[in-house]
């Protein structure tokens, strides 16, 4: 490389820095016309070839933690090596800080996925999954949900403490996990079918498991549940029949009524959905395609102001022939929500959208 000899030792010096920070930090967001800004979380390179799976979480001090799973070895497949890592945003999420380790890979393929929980007594719950062995045709596997504590506002993460045993392939996705009115914490899980929650009555001491729920002539997966205003439970289920299905548990999550085809029409794949703090209405984001049960494209948002009896104001989040995306999870920080999610194109890179509250609504 030639250097310009204009360029004086100290501007090389933190040019260089400069690069260095683009580097281990995210750019800052830039804001379009719509006020919606996006940005890279963590891009996929040759050694990282996948960012994925989710969460944020508001600390006490205002500033937020963003969790997601980094396949560091290589390989991005469901079974390669994998730990959970974060960032702290102290700007409503427009920038981020340092990378660093919330749970180191334990498993015997990964740990992944990231739920976080706010637990009555204040401290901070992750629960995740450990995979040690994948599921096959000749093989069950062995994937457990864990829960780990951090009493430092995520600092630092406790001991595991296994919620399903071992030779049981137990799976929840990113963006789960719920305190009821009641205080009772709700886990959305699965067997790889059917569906079920893992709950618990006294701030994640002992846990139990409710009901299975599947839909009829099919499998689900990943299920995501929600609080309805009169109490009940809605959980939708991810499956290849068409659409998000549903049931509903007037007990709290330990029994479910039969599922059926919601609204939510689309792919084989997750959904994120949240309650609007403002307006009280339901935000789903899914993958609205009903042309292909495998493509992840367009990443849909649509409102429901009647707690998920019907939809409206549909719009896209993510659209492109060529790429697709995953995943997402949904956090609000005032007046704008904080989309999570990742792509296909090139490698799995993690994105961040900020979509203020009147997007919803156009």
């Amino acid at each position: 490389m030639t250097q310009n000899s204009t360029i004086g030792s100290t501007a090389v010096v933190a040019i260089l820095a400069a690069a260095l920070i683009s580097v281990s930090l995210p750019r800052s967001a830039q804001a379009a016309d719509d006020g919606v800004f996006r940005m890279t979380i963590a891009a996929a390179t040759s050694q990282n070839s996948r960012n994925s799976e989710s969460d944020i979480i508001a600390l006490k001090d205002g500033r937020l933690l963003l969790g997601w799973t980094e396949f560091y070895a290589g390989n991005g497949a469901d079974d390669g090596a994998a730990r959970i890592v974060g960032r702290v945003s102290a700007d409503g999420g427009r920038t981020w800080g340092e990378k660093y380790t919330l749970v180191e890979n334990d498993g015997g393929c990964n740990v992944m996925e990231v739920n976080f929980l706010r637990l009555k007594k204040g401290d901070i719950a992750l629960f995740h999954c450990q995979k040690n062995v994948e599921a096959s045709e000749t093989t069950v596997g062995d994937c457990r949900v864990i829960m780990r504590v951090s009493k430092d506002e995520g600092k630092t993460f406790g001991s595991p403490k296994e919620l399903t045993g071992a030779n049981r392939y137990v799976q929840t996705a990113s963006g789960r996990s719920l305190m009821l009115r009641s205080g009772r914490i709700v886990i959305e899980c699965d067997n790889l079918s059917p569906a079920f929650c893992l709950l618990s009555d006294d701030d994640g001491v002992t846990w139990r498991e409710g009901q299975t729920v599947s839909p009829p002539g099919g499998e689900c997966h990943e299920p995501a549940a929600f609080e309805l205003k009169d109490g009940r439970v809605l959980m939708f289920l991810r499956t290849g029949l068409g659409g998000q299905y549903q049931a509903i548990s007037a007990d709290g999550g330990e029994t479910w009524s039969e599922a059926t085809l919601s609204a939510l029409r689309g792919t084989a794949a997750p959904i994120a959905i949240e309650r609007i703090p403002k307006t009280g209405d339901l935000l789903a984001i899914w993958n609205h395609d009903v042309g292909s049960p495998r493509s992840r494209t367009p990443l849909t948002a649509a409102i429901s102001r009647d707690d998920g009896t019907t939809w409206e104001h549909f719009r896209n989040i993510e659209d492109a022939d060529d790429d697709g995306w995953a995943y997402p999870s949904c956090t609000w920080v005032g007046d704008r929500a904080l989309v999570t999610y990742f792509n296909y194109q090139g490698g799995n890179s993690l994105f961040l959208k900020g979509i203020p509250l009147e997007w919803f609504y156009k």
